[in-house]
């Protein structure tokens, strides 16, 4: 297993102690040592109104984790632990990201083109067991093979927000 998988593993029974699910994990070697980012969320949390998650909730998350990581003497050399929000962008990571998000923009990256292209951005319309279903501004519609995806996030549409000018 690797280390990623195995601090996956180690965080998402904290965090559902926490009532949030795990967005995104990430270890990366920075000059200083090792960093290990985790985006999270509140359980069912809609990101265009906010992702539930505050600064209060991240700092517990940060010291549950941490004493995790030190007890487990997992990382072994010091590691610094960032904990945040995924934003109104959040990241896609798996079919289940995007079968939750059907109906909202997306921006989708591809390893090899598809119709010419590998970058989309459009409405999430449909999801399958390893394909994701895209429907542009003109219309067209494409069909995005999961295997292919190398990053994918939500677009901020501010025109699914209302105005309100002074009455």
């Amino acid at each position: 297993m690797s280390k990623i998988e195995k601090i996956k593993e180690l965080a998402r029974p904290l965090l559902d102690r926490h009532d949030c699910d795990l967005v995104l994990a990430t270890l990366r070697q920075e000059p200083q040592g090792r960093v290990i980012c985790l985006m999270v969320e509140k359980k069912g949390s809609d990101p265009s109104k906010g992702s539930g998650v505050n600064h209060s909730l991240c700092a517990s998350i940060s010291r549950d984790m941490g004493t995790l990581l030190e007890a487990e003497d997992f990382m072994g050399d010091a590691f610094v632990l960032e904990v945040s929000s995924p934003g109104i962008e959040r990241p896609l990571t798996d079919l289940v990201d995007f079968e939750r998000f059907k109906g909202h923009k997306a921006l989708i990256k591809t390893r090899k083109n598809i119709d010419h292209s590998k970058l989309f951005t459009g409405v999430i319309r449909d999801v399958d067991q390893d394909r994701v279903y895209v429907e542009f501004a003109n219309g067209t519609k494409t069909e995005i093979p999961f295997e292919l995806i190398t990053k994918a996030n939500l677009v901020f549409d501010s025109s699914a927000f209302e105005v309100k000018t002074g009455e």
